[in-house]
């Protein structure tokens, strides 16, 4: 019996002309977006004269223009944005930066800035942002005077063997007591004028040295009626302890009160 061979078929593979037409003018496009930019980086016409900024309250924009990097002169097409943003915000006070181009001779910046919420004393004295980032001992020439009132934050462990001013701190104890801090300010602001040392204690709790030498503990949980209880009770502490040590709440349903003279 004979078998009669198979003839082979032929394999035909079509292209995709449209592919390839949109592949070709993609390579077209990036080559002219390319060769735009080069020219763009080198006309005079694009030179930078002056950045536009906002946002600022503590720093000014002499302070901006220098962490920035950038110099008057330069092609604003030729600067990389992300690194000037990058650049911005290892200043301390910058928490987010945003540059964007302005043609044709300006770059735009928005800068948002920390605030100091306390100070914290580690190594030495430092400001302490509510994101606990340190910041600067002295006081900004923006910052409002109040804040040499603002209670300085004690009993920390530093973080390592050096710190040093944009560090940001994750001590859970310091971010408890600045969360508390923020609360608290909120509920009675009145109040928060007289605390002048915030040092955490065991338990999720905190102590609160005011400005008269009383000392306050506390838990940190329930911020607004806790404040309020203490409000309460502080006329008649005053009344019946002429010279009262510490009032402690945080024992449940009571406080304890101790006097200077008993300890």
């Amino acid at each position: 019996m004979t078998v009669a061979a198979r003839a082979k078929s032929a394999t035909m593979i079509k292209i995709p002309w449209a592919l390839v037409a949109v592949l070709a003018l993609a390579a077209v496009s990036a080559f002219a977006v390319y060769r735009l930019v080069d020219y763009l980086g080198r006309v005079p016409l694009f030179a930078l004269k002056a950045l536009e900024v906002e946002g600022l309250q503590i720093l000014d924009g002499d302070d901006v223009l220098a962490a920035s990097g950038l110099t008057v002169g330069i092609n604003v097409f030729a600067v990389d944005l992300q690194e000037v943003e990058q650049r911005l915000e290892r200043v301390c006070w910058i928490k987010r930066a945003l540059v964007v181009r302005k043609p044709p001779d300006r770059i735009g910046v928005e800068i948002v800035e920390r605030r100091r919420a306390a100070w914290v004393e580690l190594d030495a004295i430092y400001g302490i942002s509510r994101d606990g980032v340190l910041l600067p001992e002295d006081r900004a020439a923006g910052e409002p005077e109040q804040v040499l009132n603002l209670p300085v934050i004690s009993g920390l462990e530093a973080a390592g063997d050096s710190l040093w001013l944009g560090m940001e701190m994750r001590d859970p104890a310091l971010m408890a007591l600045l969360r508390w801090w923020e609360e608290a300010a909120v509920a009675d602001a009145e109040f928060c004028l007289n605390v002048v040392r915030i040092t955490p204690l065991k338990g999720h709790s905190a102590k609160l040295q005011m400005a008269d030498g009383l000392e306050v503990r506390l838990p940190l949980d329930g911020v607004g009626r806790r404040l309020q209880t203490l409000r309460r009770l502080l006329p008649r502490v005053y009344r019946e302890y002429p010279a009262p040590a510490y009032i402690d709440l945080r024992f449940a349903g009571q406080a304890v009160i101790g006097s200077k003279e008993t300890g």
